[in-house]
């Protein structure tokens, strides 16, 4: 492997030299490496399943990329409005982009998700010819991202303001040399392609060049750098990655990409592990992916809200409060059901009375101590602890907690049942309602 500091020479980014972060900045690069070798080997498998599948294969990939990162922004659209969309306009979709502009310009809802749809084809295109796009071509790309408005493909021409940060990014005078600069770099680096996507994206974002449209243009040039070098999509998904992602994103505008990159690989390969089940083509073109999985996520889903809902009362009721980061959709419900690890998410961070967060809810895979002593039969997904790391030479805000006394190791919400929640103290393990399960808890967590 490359010397760390010549990954990052002409970008704004650098990583720590310290033991502990070279040591996980190798871990994800190698990580990196055989998620890329088994996407190709993967989506080889899927090109031989039958042309006809392609395109609607294709369409409904476009269409979860544009509905998650449409959502991200606030933007509500399911999977199935974009593709509903994507057909309704199909010819105008095949037509120049010109005709396709000035008819979404007719209806300011549509074009959230045609633009973007049609931005992510040309991008497409570019990665099957394994271009890099220039300066220009990138504003060309937010013309259709943001199709209908008045600075579509324009700088922005005064500061921008970004809701609940601090963040400076360039004024508006420094904006076309600092696109150049990254493009520049991007045309002749050589580092690990997810890494590219990373840096692209951390950096567009932290330009922020456009009056609006800035993370969807930046998670589609991400995945414009994968496409090339047979990565999967990018698929940060606003219901499980949102919080993660934020906070990811703000350690890059502080220079320390190495969250963003690990996040960016662990997505990939959790979409290279769904990609690999039997009949995913297929069962993405119907929509019924993981057919049984659905039927017990469909039970599952309400379980953790409620749960929210009841911890997040009784912690006011304390003077602290709990911040949503995110619940599992339904490809992470079905990863952690096969204990798979990729599937793991963020929950939620409990706030003190000082407004600091002190501890990390998360999803994991049911452990096997868990399975064995409650002999559940459904591997429903389990709710871990962690605890915030003051150490300023810590990798991660939060680490492994080891809990004693009737502090819970692990948690399970469990649908149907009348006591709906198992608590995993040790070796004993308490079917308890929800009222005493988020009493407990928030006693726990307090104390």
């Amino acid at each position: 492997m490359r010397h760390i500091e010549e990954e990052f020479s002409g970008t704004p980014y650098l990583i720590a030299t310290d033991p502990d972060s070279i040591a996980r900045f190798s871990a994800v690069q190698a990580k990196s490496t055989r998620s890329r070798e088994r996407s190709i080997t993967v989506q080889a498998r899927i090109a031989t399943e039958g042309q006809e599948l392609f395109e609607p294969y294709v369409r409904a990939i476009r269409s979860r990329l544009v509905a998650e990162s449409n959502r991200i922004e606030g933007y509500e659209w399911s999977y199935s409005q974009v593709t509903e969309v994507a057909l309704m306009y199909k010819e105008l979709l095949q037509a120049p982009v010109g005709s396709l502009m000035q008819a979404v310009r007719q209806d300011p809802r549509v074009y959230q998700a045609l633009g973007l749809y049609k931005a992510h084809e040309v991008a497409d295109e570019w990665a099957r010819a394994s271009a890099r796009p220039r300066e220009y071509e990138i504003r060309s790309l937010h013309s259709l991202i943001a199709s209908g408005e008045s600075y579509a493909g324009r700088y922005k021409t005064k500061e921008n303001e970004i809701g609940g940060t601090e963040l400076l990014t360039a004024g508006p005078w420094d904006v076309a040399l600092k696109m150049s600069e990254l493009s520049d770099w991007w045309q002749e680096c050589s580092v690990d392609p997810a890494l590219e996507a990373t840096i692209i994206h951390a950096w567009l974002t932290h330009i922020h060049p456009f009056e609006d449209g800035n993370g969807r243009m930046a998670r589609l040039l991400a995945n414009l750098a994968l496409a090339r070098n047979g990565f999967p999509p990018l698929l940060i998904q606003s219901r499980v990655d949102r919080g993660q992602y934020y906070d990811a994103l703000a350690e890059s505008d502080e220079g320390d990409l190495l969250p963003l990159y690990d996040l960016f690989v662990s997505v990939l390969n959790r979409t290279v592990r769904i990609m690999s089940k039997p009949d995913y083509v297929r069962d993405i073109i119907k929509d019924r992916l993981l057919t049984t999985s659905q039927n017990r996520y469909g039970l599952w889903k309400a379980q953790p809200e409620r749960y929210f809902n009841a911890l997040s009362n009784e912690l006011k009721s304390r003077g602290w409060s709990l911040l949503l980061q995110g619940y599992p959709d339904l490809g992470s419900f079905a990863l952690l059901e096969d204990r798979d690890s990729e599937g793991n998410s963020w929950f939620a961070k409990v706030i003190d009375e000082d407004r600091v967060p002190r501890w990390l809810l998360w999803y994991g895979f049911a452990s096997q101590r868990m399975l064995d002593l409650s002999g559940e039969e459904i591997h429903y997904p389990s709710i871990f602890t962690s605890i915030r790391d003051d150490d300023p030479s810590s990798i991660h805000p939060y680490k492994p907690f080891q809990p004693g006394g009737t502090f819970p190791d692990e948690i399970v919400l469990r649908p149907l049942e009348r006591k709906p929640v198992l608590f995993r103290s040790g070796y004993e393990v308490d079917e308890l309602d929800l009222p005493t399960a988020v009493r407990y808890m928030a006693e726990s967590l307090t104390m």
